[in-house]
């Protein structure tokens, strides 16, 4: 069970043990590691600190710099989320968060990717692409770059492990952050755990700057 971000107050908190107790599930939340409130009131009800992510900003112009003239490479073409197949992008989806810290195992229906993938108004069909082996027809990686307004979000960048170190990660964000900057916008937003070292390399290297960091925690049965 994933509770979604809101204010944690004690009685809140404790509403929420209870009722992950009473299903046996496990309640989940992310809170701003400087509300020292929430994050009192999480501990006190039993919840525990899983895991930290950094929220960091970068100018699209220099990570669009740094990342260069990259091209992807002979035999992978680029192809919008708009035009795949729907199931075969959730699978591929499935595999890439097993590599990431904090979404490993984690899958979902048909009905709750097409919901929080194409029903989610920071979509955009130009800035979500898809890597594609032309000769076998498989899903290789993907970007997903959600235009939040005023300040885009960079929410995912992955390629299977077979394909990786060929310069498809690249291809794939410098293309998306091209898109996303061609509506105007200057600067965007991400992510990381701070355990993901492939992460954090990465958006160093685009110049990213931290600019907050949440603290997830969990309240397991």
């Amino acid at each position: 069970m994933v509770r979604p971000q809101e204010h944690w107050t004690t009685d809140r908190a404790l509403a929420a043990a209870a009722f992950a107790r009473s299903r046996q599930v496990t309640a989940i939340t992310m809170v701003d590691e400087h509300a020292q409130d929430e994050v009192g009131a999480l501990l006190e009800a039993g919840f525990v600190a899983s895991r930290r992510e950094s929220v960091v900003e970068f100018a699209l112009d220099d990570a669009l710099e740094a990342l260069g003239d990259v091209r992807m490479p002979a035999g992978v073409v680029i192809r919008s989320a708009a035009d795949v197949d729907v199931d075969r992008l959730r699978l591929l989806d499935n595999e890439l968060r097993d590599d990431v810290p904090g979404t490993s195992g984690w899958r979902s229906s048909p009905e709750e990717f097409h919901a929080n993938t194409f029903d989610d108004p920071a979509f955009d069909s130009n800035t979500y692409l898809i890597a594609v082996d032309a000769a076998s027809g498989d899903y290789v990686g993907l970007v997903r770059v959600w235009m939040n307004r005023p300040i885009p979000r960079a929410g995912m960048v992955g390629v299977v492990r077979p394909y990786r170190n060929r310069g498809i990660a690249s291809a794939l964000l410098a293309q998306a952050l091209r898109a996303a900057r061609s509506t105007g916008a200057s600067t965007a937003t991400a992510e990381f755990d701070v355990t993901n070292g492939a992460s954090r390399a990465l958006l160093q290297r685009l110049g990213a700057r931290e600019i907050g960091a949440t603290i997830e925690f969990s309240y397991r049965p």
